[in-house]
């Protein structure tokens, strides 16, 4: 009965944790994207972090607040890989989701510029 009930555990814990990893990826592993062809990287900080925090190398912008009415300009990245971060991950959380829902191939940064800025400030 214990082994039962072991495979129900793995079975319920694979199922809830991948669903969540799908949509996110590591520093580590986005950098190794970062020339990429067919890699975007989007930030959807406002104007203001972006010009004043720093960016991600050739990084697309547009704000989470936009993103909805400039969906259009993403039409012709829908074959690419689309990296989407903000400052922490929340905005581009929110922003992953909508641009599932429109059938973009897009996962988050997890921890957004933060995490990458920690990575790179940790490298020197």
């Amino acid at each position: 009965m214990s082994l039962v009930r072991l495979m129900i555990y793995l079975f319920f814990s694979i199922i809830f944790t991948s669903c969540d990893d799908e949509e996110n990826i590591l520093v580590q592993e986005a950098v190794k994207l970062l020339d990429q062809e067919d890699v975007l990287f989007l930030d959807v900080r406002t104007s203001q972090e972006f010009k004043y925090e720093g960016s991600i190398k050739n990084a697309l912008l547009i704000p989470v607040n936009d993103l909805e009415k400039k969906i259009t300009m993403l039409e012709a990245y829908k074959s690419k890989n689309i990296i989407v971060y903000c400052r922490s991950g929340r905005r581009s959380k929110m922003a992953t989701k909508l641009l599932k829902e429109k059938n973009f191939n897009v996962t988050n940064l997890e921890g957004g510029f933060i995490a990458w800025r920690k990575y790179f400030s940790s490298k020197q």
